[in-house]
């Protein structure tokens, strides 16, 4: 037997042994690895735990036995629950006989918040106890949360009282935010939706609005009575109400349009000739020496080359055009701060442009601009009328941007 086939065995006993032997070092290894991860899990709780963490170690571990109440670990993970809920319980308790020995508003927050805590928890750990051997101790908070519920919905109460007795809107709108608090805690609370709405109207900024017609703005009646009815649609925010019209509520801030100029420019209809001239492709031809032999290429072959061609047309374009101006100015006045402000201007331009155009000479020679002009017709110029009533839609979209950038 050669050096050669004794190797060539020694390396097949030992491919049939690896293949034999993998499966087995692949258990073996994920084995190790489950024992790691779990020991790695103990460890990290245990850490959380001397950490003070003790509400992390609860939710962490209920959360394991309750995805899966036969754990391997769960005589490991039971007493560091049980350790973790009643230094949690402690820690708490410690926390509330502090507060409870000095009670005021500030601590009446904290005090419920902490009922909460105990309440919650609680709710996390029990259901666990119906399926395996817990200790711990459960206590019926539902009266002192209800109490001391109140009690911080009252002091949340008193301070947004106070704030409103400020009388400016930015603590009535502070006001509100308190009140809002208290509904999410308890919304049947005694005074609660009238203190709201009283917080709301104060913190709003009450815009009133008006439209005039300064001497010399000559307007057509149709759009008097449109800008004389103009009423936007979803103009008005939350801390935001604008009124039109009479209106007996308090005004904070008055605004006030006043159109004072409509002007139209004359009819204009402009006429131009135009040469165009283009160099196109027609076709193509061999190409030649000076002797009138056909050129060839590498290849032996005729050399081929474009026939061009020079096109020419005579343009005849026609321009139509009309402007129309409607000048306005923006005046405001805070009634609150005895302040005015203005004049802003609020232009509007409104253009009526049209071209069209028909050629002579070859077609080839237009532009793609003049394809469009030739496919064009005159137009009828809009009348003053018309333009007016366009107009009366800019000037009052201008306007309603600008009355949402009031603050």
């Amino acid at each position: 037997m050669t050096d050669l086939t004794l190797y060539t065995n020694h390396i097949s006993r030992f491919s049939l042994m690896d293949t034999n032997v993998r499966p087995l070092i692949i258990a073996f290894l994920g084995s190790l690895l489950l024992i790691i991860s779990s020991c790695s899990s103990i460890k990290r709780n245990e850490k959380q735990l001397a950490q003070g963490n003790y509400d992390t170690v609860v939710n962490s571990i209920s959360e394991k036995l309750k995805n899966n109440p036969n754990h391997k670990d769960k005589k490991q993970l039971i007493p560091l629950l049980e350790k973790a809920y009643k230094l949690a319980v402690k820690e708490d308790m410690r926390q509330l006989k502090s507060l409870q020995a000095e009670p005021n508003g500030v601590n009446s927050s904290n005090i419920y918040w902490i009922y909460v805590g105990l309440d919650q928890r609680q709710d996390i750990v029990r259901p666990l106890t119906e399926v395996m051997p817990i200790n711990a101790e459960f206590i019926d908070y539902t009266v002192v949360l209800r109490k001391s519920k109140n009690t911080y919905a009252r002091y949340l109460f008193n301070q947004a009282q106070g704030l409103l007795s400020i009388n400016t809107q930015e603590k009535a709108r502070e006001a509100h935010k308190l009140l809002l608090q208290i509904k999410k805690l308890t919304p049947e609370f005694n005074g609660l939706e009238k203190a709201l709405a009283l917080a709301h109207d104060k913190g709003t900024q009450h815009f009133g609005v008006k439209i005039k017609y300064e001497a010399g703005a000559v307007l057509p009646a149709p759009l008097l009575k449109e800008l004389q009815w103009y009423r936007p649609e979803n103009l008005d925010e939350f801390w935001k109400a604008y009124h039109f019209g009479p209106w007996n509520g308090r005004i904070d801030q008055s605004v006030q349009l006043n159109i004072n100029a409509l002007s139209f420019g004359p009819d204009e209809l402009v006429h131009e000739t135009i040469t165009r001239e283009k160099s196109i492709e027609d076709g193509w031809e061999y190409a030649t020496d000076r002797y009138g032999n056909n050129v060839l290429d590498s290849l032996g072959q005729p050399i081929k080359v474009p026939i061009i061609k020079i096109v020419r047309a005579t343009l005849m374009r026609s321009h139509q055009h009309k402007e129309a101006v409607m000048q306005a100015k923006i005046w405001t006045q805070n009634h609150r701060l005895g302040t005015k402000a203005g004049p802003f201007p609020l232009n509007e331009l409104l253009v009526f442009d049209n071209y069209y155009a028909r050629f002579e000479g070859e077609r080839e020679a237009l532009l793609p601009e003049d394809l469009e002009m030739i496919n064009n017709r005159p137009l009828p110029f809009p009348n003053d009328a018309q333009m007016t009533s366009d107009l009366g839609h800019q000037i009052k979209s201008a306007f309603t941007r600008w009355l949402k950038r009031l603050e």
